[in-house]
């Protein structure tokens, strides 16, 4: 078993070296995001005093002093500084002054734990992100692998929910061990919500790729999409059915013709819209935890609103610096006791926020919230920029359909589960949006520097020359 591990250990290094020295900076990152996934601390974790040490961390580590010293030595790629850059540091100060003001030893000090894990490391990224030097290799390299890693991804979430525990790796998903959520596809986040944001950031990566894809491999992107579609069912979890639903339906949206874009969004809306009145009762409850029933379900259901009102509550006694981060729980209880318009808030005493927003607001106030939603704005509009430039390669328009959809599918689940407390998910977040503001500096910068005739997205998309003629070209892509 040593001989094996040390084997499998020395082609791992080879393969990393190859990785680094093709990808650069960028593929460094991707190295933290899958390692930060698969083999976090519950995988592997030691303490250093108070520092708990996990392979992605070191990895991170050793990633940002690398950069560092490329951004020393004039290696790295030096980008002007954006407004979202502004807006992000402005966020991050309030952060850091939330913490220093309130008492951050406070339960083991997990508002300094919070600051570093939940947004010190997911900035680390984005800066280095945003030194990276991207291709269109690196870009279609980095979309093929999240659309491979979703099909462990789906694989694994459907061997949770089938109780095939032999075929899941790392062991400790279906371990006992960690028992929260076991019985639904958790994945190595041991979150099914997480579990849903990856599998559809892997399903839109898959989607995108489509027209730069040959017949053969557009039959196996077809069949990686049935899998995956397959594994975020088996999350059970409803926003991340919606969220990945939703964010197909953006992608098909903005790729195919204008005259067939609003009548096919319409009729997925119908679907989903029948599918909801006929089968209510069974999305409300339904078994899917082995330790919860499905009354247990619909009182999941029932609870989002006894929260919103906690946290409203909450609000109007601190509006503008709020209790203060990794607070909530202790400074929830005080309100449990009210009844407004009849509401049995006692209900939310275990519970944390299930909301990204009302999070923020009750903990940073309406100044660290706001920041948030400007933030992500600024990023949401950089990636419907960079969709929008006329005459850029279709490899960077295929990149910001893929950031828009995985957008959409975590302000989705932020609407019903604070992912912000699932560390990688922010980092996948911090470091795909620091890409994003850096295509869209460079391409725009590109574009300026051309004189060519503009393009419109569908045009680019199908790769066509000829702005008058992307109705039909668009069509005869529909039907190869």
């Amino acid at each position: 078993m040593l001989a094996l591990l040390t084997l499998a250990a020395a082609t791992a290094l080879v393969w990393t070296a190859v990785l680094l020295r093709r990808g650069g900076l960028a593929a460094g990152c991707l190295l933290v995001l899958v390692a930060g996934v698969c083999f976090g601390p519950p995988f592997f974790h030691q303490s250093i005093g108070p520092l708990p040490i996990s392979l992605d961390r070191l990895i991170w580590a050793a990633l940002v002093a690398w950069c560092l010293m490329a951004r020393l030595a004039g290696a790295a790629c030096s980008r002007p500084l954006a407004r979202s850059d502004y807006v992000l540091a402005a966020f991050f100060l309030v952060i850091v002054v939330n913490v220093l003001a309130f008492d951050f030893r406070a339960g083991g000090g997990l508002p300094v734990s919070q600051l570093v894990f939940y947004h010190v490391l997911p900035l680390g990224l984005y800066w280095v992100a945003r030194q990276a030097r991207y291709s269109s290799r690196i870009v279609l390299g980095m979309l093929a692998g999240w659309a491979l890693f979703g099909v462990y991804l789906s694989l694994t979430a459907i061997a949770e929910t089938g109780g095939l525990d032999w075929l899941i790796y790392p062991k400790y998903i279906a371990s006992p061990e960690y028992p929260e959520f076991l019985g639904r596809a958790r994945g190595p986040l041991l979150n099914p919500s997480g579990s849903g944001i990856l599998q559809g950031l892997c399903l839109a990566a898959a989607a995108v790729l489509w027209p730069s894809a040959g017949r053969r491999g557009k039959l196996a992107l077809g069949g990686i999409c049935l899998v995956m579609l397959a594994g975020i069912y088996s999350t059970l979890t409803r926003s991340a059915w919606i969220g990945a639903g939703l964010a197909l339906i953006g992608v098909c949206a903005l790729a195919i013709p204008r005259r067939l874009r609003v009548p096919a969004v319409l009729g997925c809306l119908l679907v989903a819209v029948f599918a909801g009145a006929t089968q209510w009762e069974r999305l409300i409850s339904f078994k899917r935890d082995r330790a919860l029933t499905a009354e247990d379900v619909a009182d999941s259901a029932r609870l989002r609103p006894i929260l919103a009102m906690v946290a409203w509550e909450m609000f109007q006694d601190r509006p503008l610096a709020g209790c203060g981060l990794g607070h909530y729980m202790d400074a929830h209880t005080q309100y449990l006791n009210q009844r407004p318009w009849g509401m049995p808030l006692e209900k939310a005493g275990p519970f944390i926020q299930h909301n990204v927003v009302l999070a923020y607001l009750v903990e940073l106030g309406l100044v660290g919230a706001g920041l948030y939603i400007i933030v992500l704005s600024l990023w949401l509009r950089d990636a419907w920029r960079l969709w929008r430039t006329p005459d850029a390669p279709l490899w960077t328009g295929q990149y910001a359909l893929f950031y828009l959809a995985f957008l959409v599918n975590y302000l989705v689940n932020g609407m019903f589960h604070d992912v912000t407390l699932i560390p990688m998910v922010n980092m996948i977040v911090y470091f795909l949006a620091g890409m994003t503001v850096s295509l869209r500096q460079e391409t725009e910068a590109l574009v300026d520097g051309h004189s060519r005739a503009a393009l419109t997205p569908q045009s680019r998309w199908l790769g066509k020359r000829e702005a008058g003629n992307h109705n039909q070209a668009s069509g005869q892509w529909l039907r190869a």
